[in-house]
């Protein structure tokens, strides 16, 4: 059995072959968009944090370079989800691309779904879902009626 030493860096960081490595993983980088149905390239804004308090569940999405009218979230699946979807332009020489993403976020059935806002700002989307008001447990006395017997 022949014994090979392997060095993950070597060829890679090869002084004639660094250089074209490096501008050939960018441009696969870039070129690798995937296709949506009606063949356009699509985006997926890749941050996410999800936050949860007392009040209320918070979801902060990167949408860097969207604005607000290229964006639409609307409720589904009656009421248990919200599904967030839109477009981003990207400048490629002297034309325009544009992609499209999309997100879904499960919310449970504590969020108040005529509360829900959300904000842009600085290219993130921050989407609050307040939570129901619990009812406090309150007890009250129930008056016991006493009927005379027929006998």
């Amino acid at each position: 059995m022949n014994i090979i030493r392997y060095d993950p860096f070597g060829s890679f960081f090869d002084d004639d072959t660094f250089e074209r490595n490096l501008f050939s993983l960018h441009n696969n980088a870039l070129s690798t968009f995937p296709k949506t149905g009606d063949g356009k390239k699509s985006w997926k804004p890749l941050g996410l944090q999800i936050q949860e308090d007392e009040k209320s569940y918070s979801f902060s999405v990167d949408v860097p370079g969207v604005k607000a009218e290229d964006m639409k979230m609307e409720l589904v699946d009656n009421n248990q989800a919200l599904h967030l979807s839109g477009g981003r332009k990207f400048k490629n020489g002297d034309t325009v691309e544009e992609t499209k993403f999309e997100r879904r976020f499960t919310i449970g059935s504590d969020v108040d779904v005529e509360k829900i806002n959300a904000d842009l700002s600085d290219g993130v989307l921050t989407i609050t879902a307040p939570k129901k008001e619990q009812q406090k447990p309150s007890s009250r006395l129930i008056a016991i009626n006493e009927q005379a017997s027929s006998e």
